[in-house]
């Protein structure tokens, strides 16, 4: 049951990050705070890959594996698209609607996975993701009369449309760690994947903002050490969280990384001093449930 101490370990990582990203984004453009989840990451997810691997000659033995360079690419072009459909999202009034349903991210990734890597789940897994997901949109609703009042709208498309790109990132992440079959350790094919989907995304979003948002690497500059510190986060979030994936289904990993709500819970009220209602309160027990279900299944 390791990955369940490490998915909760890259959960805690991962609301570290967003608490760290959110301060950030008071000093730099949306994008370019993405960018620092990447880019940031990058020297640390190097630093790790060599001084586990001790040579260069790796990076020709990972390179000449077409379906790890193919699927690396895919799950990184669909994270990036992800982010920029979401941050589209936060440009409508009701997108709190759409927020809540990219949270359908998980029961995506059960289907994904189901059809692109044959992995199966038995009806107590199903029931357990569908209940946490549940959960999870009533915590980021907060009002569920407006959520219901703009059901059906053009954010509903939107939000679904955010979680399945996550979701297919998150699948096609796992595809490619899964594909170096080279490797007998579950931990060299987690760095290795996690080196190359940042070195391709900070390619990306580098020529973006080098286009777009130029003065942005003015303000990174300036705010370097807050930015090494969210990379930092970020890449001990997802270096945690692709081990997961080698080691059990991402529908699982992804299900139980919910738990951020009780980090993200914790930054509210201590750090950021947001009050909790009573919706947050019901959307964690309900949450709660869910992953105790998927638990029970996975240890039977």
């Amino acid at each position: 049951m390791n990955w369940i101490v490490i998915t909760i370990f890259g959960a805690f990582f991962q609301n570290l990050r967003s608490s760290l990203q959110k301060k950030l984004n008071t000093n730099l453009s949306t994008i370019a705070s993405t960018y620092v989840r990447f880019a940031f990451a990058l020297p640390f997810a190097t630093l790790l890959f060599f001084i586990y691997f001790r040579n260069f000659e790796i990076i020709s033995v990972i390179l000449v594996q077409s379906n790890f360079v193919y699927y690396t690419i895919l799950a990184s072009v669909f994270q990036i698209i992800f982010t920029f459909i979401l941050l589209y999202l936060f440009k409508f009034s009701n997108f709190v609607v759409g927020t809540a349903l990219s949270k359908t991210e998980v029961i995506q990734v059960a289907i994904f996975e189901y059809f692109l890597l044959k992995d199966k789940l038995n009806i107590f897994g199903v029931f357990g993701i569908i209940i946490a997901t549940v959960g999870v949109i009533i915590i980021s609703v907060k009002d569920l009369k407006l959520f219901f009042n703009n059901f059906f709208s053009k954010t509903t498309l939107i939000g679904l449309t955010t979680g399945l790109f996550l979701a297919l990132s998150v699948v096609y992440f796992r595809a490619a760690a899964l594909s170096l079959e080279n490797f007998s350790s579950n931990f060299e094919k987690a760095i290795s994947t996690l080196l190359f989907g940042l070195v391709i995304q900070t390619f990306i979003i580098t020529i973006y903002l080098f286009i777009f948002e130029r003065s942005e690497f003015k303000k990174l500059y300036n705010n370097k050490f807050e930015s090494c510190l969210a990379g930092f986060a970020g890449f001990m979030a997802t270096m945690t969280w692709f081990y997961a994936f080698t080691l059990v289904q991402a529908s699982f990993v992804r299900a139980l990384g919910q738990v951020e709500i009780f980090f993200s819970y914790l930054s509210s009220k201590y750090l950021f001093k947001e009050k909790i209602t009573i919706s947050e309160i019901v959307g964690i027990l309900i949450f709660v449930s869910g992953v105790m279900l998927l638990l029970l299944t996975k240890m039977n």
